[in-house]
């Protein structure tokens, strides 16, 4: 990588003062609470924090700087996703009342109301047998012709319950690799119907209100604080840490519950203006903080985008994002995707520094893209930088020469001579390797897994910078909508190779 940014023909364009700029080589580490925390939030586990310092140090030590970015992909492993524990949704589903509390704005179907309510008839935060995973609104049969149907896999007589929390002596850490009817649902080319769960809808908002709400506050805010403030610790021991971003794509949240849904940009920034106020009770913190907001979009870049933006931002979140911004402190953090945008790369760039100048004009970061190549991805860099965009990482990087696959995972030799790979792009299962490559996820030997968008990385990007990103050429196209484009809510590859 530093290797890369060495030989790369591009140029940055001189500050304002007229004085040259490095390229410096960074990454966007993701950190999974999840990892920190494996099985309570007491206290974050020694054998992870020990493996991160070391990361950063390897980057270090090959003049590389990394942004510590607090990762999620559709919340959970216990509804297909990673990032958010395990143990915080089936604490809620402990808890849960019936399932109509989440379509009324009153407390009358809390769980406390309703304690005698049958476990069936309750609000699902976790996929388990006794809560499969479902979507949000409309019955299964009309979210499948948009495209957002849960399918379940028809080899498991009990499709939801390996790795589920009623799954005894499993790890439900693993169940967003090792459950068939999962892996069915969170592949590159499925994993927007995660989006549109039960779970998910009904989690997100506790999660975003979670300060506010003792419980929720103890069960997820003081753990997940706990180890924000470990990360700006971590950015204080070394020096090739940027920044320490607090949230990827935060997730949409409350459907069916329209008054829920609808102010969740503001939810959002709620929880955020929480986290800054949390941080400075502590005045040895120092570390700048990346904020975004849903899916890390921006307002202009499509319609719906906007709409959801018009809820505003809590005074109280808009004070700190301030007294951050006067500190140097506070970085906005954007995504470039279509869907959901549908302005060009330019416009993409023009709104994310309006937006920044909002917060107290503070600096914008390209924290992610995707492009079908490594050239195209290398082109995307010239351009964001000749745009003004001071730092821009791209999704993403792997070493496919060591994994053999499209991205940071791999398959055990016995899984491949099975049958082959186990699991398709499209969520097709290999009924002849799965056996094999579950025993692997059960004994803990299997390297990552191909979901949530882990396929399409890239390898010797930096090399490829052109030293013309061709910018005035450029000037003026708008960038088209992908024709599979099926819903604004999720980021998806642009093309899928048949599989």
């Amino acid at each position: 990588m530093a290797e890369g940014a060495a030989a790369m023909a591009y140029k940055p364009p001189p500050a304002a003062d007229g004085s040259p700029r490095a390229v410096v080589p960074c990454v966007r580490l993701g950190v999974l609470m999840a990892g920190a925390f494996p099985s309570n939030g007491a206290e974050i586990d020694p054998t992870y924090a020990a493996a991160l310092d070391a990361t950063i140090k390897a980057f270090g030590d090959a003049g590389v700087y990394v942004f510590l970015d607090l990762h999620q992909d559709a919340c959970a492993t216990t509804n297909g996703g990673e990032g958010l524990p395990w143990w915080v949704t089936a604490d809620m589903q402990e808890r849960a009342g019936c399932c109509l509390e989440q379509c009324c704005c009153c407390c009358c179907f809390s769980g406390s109301c309703w304690s005698c309510c049958p476990e069936r008839c309750r609000t699902s935060y976790i996929a388990s047998p006794s809560h499969p995973l479902t979507p949000c609104c409309l019955p299964n049969c009309l979210m499948s012709c948009c495209g957002l149907g849960i399918t379940t896999y028809d080899g498991d007589a009990e499709p939801w319950l390996a790795f589920s929390v009623q799954d005894k002596g499993a790890n439900p850490d693993f169940m967003n690799a090792g459950n068939a009817s999962m892996r069915q649902n969170n592949s590159d080319s499925t994993w927007s119907r995660l989006v549109t769960t039960a779970q998910l809808q009904n989690t997100m908002p506790r999660i975003y209100a979670s300060p506010e709400n003792s419980a929720d506050r103890a069960l997820y805010f003081e753990p997940y604080m706990m180890l924000v403030r470990h990360l700006c610790g971590v950015w204080d021991k070394h020096a090739n840490v940027i920044a320490v971003e607090l949230m990827n794509e935060p997730p949409l949240g409350g459907l069916p519950n329209l008054c829920s849904t609808l102010t969740i940009w503001r939810q959002i920034l709620g929880f955020y203006g929480h986290v800054l106020a949390e941080l400075d009770k502590d005045p040895r913190i120092k570390s700048p903080i990346a904020i975004d907001n849903f899916s890390s979009t921006i307002p202009g870049e499509a319609c719906e985008i906007s709409c959801l933006a018009c809820s505003g931002t809590p005074s109280a979140a808009m004070k700190q994002f301030q007294s951050y911004a006067e500190r140097n402190r506070l970085i906005l953090s954007f995504h470039y995707y279509a869907p959901p945008a549908n302005v060009s790369w330019e416009k993409m760039v023009e709104l994310a520094k309006a937006n920044a100048q909002k917060l107290g004009g503070v600096p914008v970061w390209l924290s992610e893209y995707w492009e079908a190549s490594a050239q195209e991805m290398a082109d995307k860099l010239a351009l964001s930088t000749d745009l003004g965009v001071p730092a821009t990482t791209y999704w993403q990087y792997a070493d496919t020469t060591y994994t053999q696959t499209e991205g940071w995972y791999m398959y055990d030799e016995a899984v491949l001579s099975a049958g082959g790979v186990p699991v398709s792009s499209s969520g097709v299962i290999n009924d002849k390797s799965w056996p094999t490559y579950q025993q692997t996820v059960r004994d803990g030997t299997f390297f990552g897994a191909s979901i949530t968008g882990a396929e399409g990385a890239q390898e010797g990007v930096l090399r490829l910078v052109p030293a013309d990103s061709q910018l005035e050429s450029r000037r003026g196209q708008a960038k088209r909508w992908p024709d599979y484009a099926k819903t604004f809510l999720h980021k998806v590859r642009r093309h899928l190779a048949a599989k």
